[in-house]
């Protein structure tokens, strides 16, 4: 008799058939019972070798011994015509069809009745956070969000935290906050899934927060992260799924790889994910990194990384790194969109921190902007670096088009903000805030974000909004949250207070953290606030600053329009723009019955602007050639 047909005799084969698929169902049980407790991932490797390791010793079992009535015996020891194989193998073979029944039970309750039962007729949050167009958005004006926009309940939502850098040099700190954002990126492609962006998810970066307390912020049920060490041309990458409403760990895994195949492992955590939260029936958004590579010169990828941390960081030389990074990804790589989005981009906002030198700066960004676009028509960052350049240069409609449009592709909050934040300097001041407010959908923490909220609810005279808002800017770490307080506390003539924030405004200004009054003109506005009869100098030194708030207090209408017409004549267009968005505050209310601001708003382009897209909030048209504001 031959081996093959001594083993069926002997049924060797059942049950080893039998034991590999009773020992899978019985270790999917224990893996959802060490879940439910919280056991460390090892003990759960342990019982799988062990498995493993048992399957020759049952064959071995199986081979050596016989079940018979009287008990288990040698096989040696049975003689031929006594033995009851046969009716064992009839029992072996019921039990093993039983067991597959069991599986396929399991694996269609476990991949397919979550799907059915999350499926809805309600609007898909992934959808509605991820592309905002004027016509589609109706968040309602004047209404304070709370920090965490409410997602539809039921949906999947995961927020990316930062991975951890565990590389033995901190310089690659960048590298490893990259992975987390690049993953985020992948992750907010999947329909039905929502992902808060980068700014909010980072801003928990070095705080001892716990995890739960982090999703209740970002209103999310589930988080990612991990940690990455690199070394030379070897990468170790660590991540750990969380749902954080059972507080149990769904599924980790640890990837050691060359940094060459650093895309495709981004594609296997991704799809690891999105097969763990049960939405992979909905992963038509899912677009694969590895084989849409944005480069292949892995030394450019890393230059890139790094000019996206230092962005991230902003500060006048934090954004000057990031320039020669992102200029060093595009010499690497001619052909790397991202990096040349990138480059416009941050030339476009370093131009804001540092307006003296704003010419070089936009014309930077022009070039970089206008050859992304040519390797990509779509490029939703080349868009947004673009619309800003125009904002910079006070060319109201090419930026509100460009914006527009970033903020219709883009699933990150950078667009939408700064399409609001033109529409705020413009006078659209209710249709800024519900971009304002699409925005924090997508970022819920973003300090800056909070800041221009708080500036929108001061234009509408809401200052207990405006309080919350400047708090969590301040709160977020982000240098506007004090200027925006003084001013608050100016309007509620809380003039100590005001004194107080300022005093701290010019601090900031002196470590390099902000931009604002030297702390001569700080002492000066800060008299006349105490004293009127030194409200003349205050103004002064306002004008010299560019202090809009104490003007505005000051009721310094001619102060005011001059400062204003000496930015337009002397080509200081950046200082315009922002200073335009504080002009619609009651503060000005004054100054906009001038006839100087009416002959300023024509020479900004505005008037034309609104006879083209039509008129703002607090002007309307007399006849065809008039107007006039705060009717």
């Amino acid at each position: 008799m031959s081996l093959f047909n001594e083993l069926k005799r002997r049924n060797v084969i059942r049950v080893g058939i039998a034991y590999v698929v009773a020992a899978w169902l019985l270790l999917q049980a224990i893996d959802f019972a060490l879940d439910v407790i919280g056991a460390p991932n090892w003990i759960m490797q342990v019982l799988v070798m062990l498995g493993v390791a048992g399957l020759p010793v049952v064959l071995a079992f199986a081979w050596v011994f016989e079940m018979t009535p009287e008990g288990i015996k040698r096989e040696s020891e049975i003689q031929q015509d006594a033995s009851v194989t046969a009716h064992t193998a009839k029992k072996l073979d019921k039990l093993t069809i039983a067991l597959l029944i069991a599986v396929v039970v399991f694996v269609t309750v476990d991949r397919f009745i979550p799907e059915m039962g999350s499926e809805s007729n309600s609007p898909d949050p992934g959808a509605q956070a991820s592309l905002v167009t004027e016509e589609n958005l109706t968040l309602t004006p004047g209404t304070a969000l709370p920090i965490a926009a409410k997602a539809t309940p039921g949906k999947p939502s995961l927020a990316v935290l930062p991975f951890a850098n565990m590389s033995a040099d901190p310089d690659n700190e960048y590298f490893s906050e990259g992975m987390s954002e690049e993953l985020l990126n992948l992750l907010v492609q999947v329909k039905g899934l929502r992902v808060p962006s980068r700014t909010s998810s980072f801003a928990f970066k070095g705080k001892n927060m716990d995890i739960k307390e982090i999703a209740r912020q970002l209103n999310v049920s589930h988080v990612l992260e991990g940690s990455v060490r690199k070394s030379g041309n070897q990468v170790r990458i660590t991540a750990q799924l969380i749902d954080v409403t059972t507080d149990t760990h769904m599924w980790s895994k640890t990837y050691d790889r060359e940094l060459k195949n650093i895309f495709a492992i981004q594609d296997e955590i991704a799809t690891e994910i999105v097969r763990e939260m049960k939405i992979a029936l909905n992963t038509s958004g899912l677009k694969s990194r590895e084989a849409s590579q944005p480069t292949k010169n892995m030394q450019a990828y890393q230059d890139y990384l790094r000019g996206r941390h230092l962005f991230i960081q902003r500060g006048i030389p934090s954004l000057k790194a990031s320039i020669k990074a992102m200029q060093s990804a595009a010499a690497r790589d001619p052909d790397f969109t991202e990096a040349w989005a990138g480059l416009s981009m941050t030339a476009a906002v370093l131009s804001g921190w540092d307006p003296d030198n704003a010419n070089a700066y936009n014309q930077l960004a022009l070039e970089a902007g206008t050859h992304a676009l040519e390797l990509d028509k779509n490029s939703a960052t080349a868009l947004a670096g673009l619309g800003l350049l125009n904002y910079n240069e006070g060319k109201w409609t090419e930026s509100l088009e460009l914006l527009k449009r970033a903020s219709e592709l883009s699933k990150d909050s950078s667009p939408t903000y700064f399409y609001g934040l033109v529409l705020q300097s413009t006078g659209y001041i209710k249709r800024a805030l519900e971009m304002f407010q699409a925005a924090e959908i997508l970022d819920p923490v973003y300090p800056q974000l909070q800041y221009y909220l708080g500036v929108n609810a001061m234009l509408q005279n809401d200052t207990a909004a405006a309080k919350l808002y400047f708090q969590r800017t301040v709160d977020g770490g982000n240098a506007n949250g004090v200027r925006g307080m003084y001013w608050l506390n100016l309007k509620l003539g809380e003039l100590e207070k005001a004194i107080e924030f300022l005093q701290q405004n010019t601090a900031q200004v002196v470590a390099g953290l902000a931009t604002g009054p030297v702390q001569a003109s700080t002492d000066i506005i800060s008299a006349a606030l105490r004293d009127p009869s030194r409200r003349q100098a205050g103004i002064k030194a306002a004008v010299t600053e560019g202090d809009l708030f104490a003007l505005g207090h000051f009721s310094a209408g001619p102060e005011t329009i001059e400062l204003l017409n000496t930015q337009l004549n002397g080509g200081k267009t950046v200082r315009l723009s922002v200073s335009m968005a504080l002009l619609w505050a009651p503060d000005f209310s004054s100054l906009r019955q001038m006839p100087e601001f009416k002959q300023l708003l024509t020479d900004t382009g505005l008037v034309e602007l609104w006879k083209q897209r039509g008129w703002p909030d607090l002007c309307q048209p007399l006849g065809e050639d008039d107007f006039q504001c705060d009717m």
